[in-house]
Formats: structure tokens, sequence, C-alpha cells
């Protein structure tokens, strides 16, 4: 399991809004549910619907929580690339 640094980023930024806004218990709560479904994807990664958004990408729904997980999954690994809350547009439009 790899995680671009745009992923850690919006990792991040997530923990520190449940943090700020509904403090540490649910930040790790949050942190707890996103990080183990992603890691669960490295037993069956092709589980997951492919992504219209994304070229080459998969997207986990996170169960219970606002957000998608984008992944690619190579034969060597699955690739955390963003992690987005479903309101927002992704990717942004130019």
């Amino acid at each position: 399991m790899l995680w671009t640094d745009e992923a850690l980023d919006d990792l991040e930024e997530i923990l520190v809004y449940y943090h700020s806004e509904a403090g540490p218990l649910t930040a790790e709560a949050v942190h707890s549910r996103i990080v183990a479904e992603i890691e669960a994807l490295r037993v069956v990664p092709e589980r997951i619907r492919a992504s219209t958004r994304i070229p080459g990408a998969r997207e986990l729904v996170v169960r219970r929580l606002p957000y998608v997980a984008f992944v690619k999954v190579t034969d060597d690994a699955v690739i955390v690339l963003n992690v987005v809350h479903t309101a927002r547009e992704f990717p942004a439009r130019r």
C-alpha cells in the first residue's frame, strides 16, 4: 500500500477539520475508518468501481463517511492517489 503525498495531505486536512470541529476522538475515529477501508483493499482491490473521473483509477466510497478514496491498482501495489469529500468537484474543472 503506497500513499502519494497528495493523498497524505488530503488525509491531514480531513483530520485537522474533524479535530477542530468535533474533537480528537472523532478525528481518530475518522482516521481509523478511512485507513482501515483503504487497507482492506490489499485483499481484493478490484472489488471497487472503476473511476469515471480519473482514467486508470478506482474509487472507494468510505462507508458512513462522506469521502471517496481514489486508488490505482498495479500488479505490485495499491496506490492511494487522493481522498476527497463527496461534495467536492474532483478533479477540479479548469
